[in-house]
């Protein structure tokens, strides 16, 4: 259950949930269209399904005492990707409110007072390969088109918004700035490709710095997801002893490299390469999954944080 003083989430690293686009496919057999996941809302069966995905990360954060920050179902649920979908802005803002209203009710239902439930609006790119030339987007452009999903998720009650699969330092530009105009608390999490680098050839510490001057520092911090830790690790040793890093929050990790067909790591591989992250961002205090994990993982890196 939400909490504004608990004890746990001041001493104990936390966790996040995992890469719900793949358990949903992978563990629940979901069809995602447009890896949608915000089109189960629109029925029982389907947030039942959502329920079902997000009910064993609120029991493991419970049974270890850890916060946990759970995010939205709506990676997708942005003006371009939903009207492929057949969704006009009206309907966006519901699927953005529901999304909220959802994890809300799983707290109160079956939460406990003692763990803290952080519920974060997850604001997907808009464009998956905005970095190509031609389809980026500049600052403020990414402010005026982010807004109206920041708006609907800080309107609905979310503790925070982070945008997601950041590509370049403007997009994530953009989302602080809305943020700040909906006076919502903000983080950026940036992706980053094999060689460790954003899609533009930027460095994680210089892709934060941009973003910090750029917005006053406004964001809470930052993370990195849907990379593998390897990539990550090669990333954050390429910044050195940027003092950037400090501003590392939290990492959500995929289990294989971009690319690879296989399963990819096992929970336990997972959890020692993500946990051992920390030696080279030891502010971070949030750990989760990305695409290819699940329970498991998260389980694995439960028992493995101090």
């Amino acid at each position: 259950m939400t909490s504004t003083s608990t004890t746990s989430g001041a001493t104990r690293l936390g966790l996040a949930d995992g890469g719900i686009e793949t358990a949903l496919t992978d563990r629940l057999g979901q069809r995602l269209p447009e890896f949608a996941a915000f089109t189960l809302l629109g029925t029982v069966a389907g947030r039942e399904a959502l329920r079902e995905y997000y009910r064993p990360f609120l029991r493991l954060a419970i049974e270890h005492g850890r916060p946990i920050v759970l995010d939205t179902p709506t990676w997708r649920a942005n003006t371009d990707w939903g009207e492929r979908l057949g969704y006009e802005q009206e309907a966006l803002d519901a699927v953005n409110a529901h999304a909220v209203a959802l994890l809300r009710e799983l707290d109160e239902d079956e939460g406990d007072e003692s763990v803290e439930v952080v519920v974060n609006g997850c604001v997907g790119p808009r464009f998956d390969d905005h970095y190509i030339e031609g389809r980026r987007m500049t600052e403020a452009e990414a402010e005026a088109y982010h807004a109206p999903q920041v708006n609907a998720l800080a309107e609905a009650g979310a503790d925070r918004v982070t945008a997601v699969t950041t590509l370049d330092a403007a997009e994530g530009i953009g989302v602080v700035r809305a943020a700040q105009a909906a006076r919502v608390p903000v983080a950026v999490s940036f992706v980053v490709g094999e060689d460790g680098l954003l899609a533009d050839g930027s460095t994680l510490a210089a892709a934060i710095a941009a973003v910090d001057d750029a917005t006053g520092s406004a964001a809470i911090g930052f993370l990195v997801n849907c990379a593998h830790p390897a990539a990550v690790a090669e990333g954050l040793a390429a910044c050195g002893a940027s003092p950037e890093l400090e501003r590392l929050i939290g990492f959500r990790l995929n289990a294989a490299h971009v690319g690879d067909d296989g399963p990819g790591d096992g929970p336990e591989s997972f959890a020692e390469l993500e946990a051992g992250l920390r030696e080279l961002a030891p502010n971070a205090s949030v750990f989760g999954g990305c695409c290819g994990t699940d329970t498991p993982h998260i389980a694995a890196l439960a028992a493995r944080l101090p």
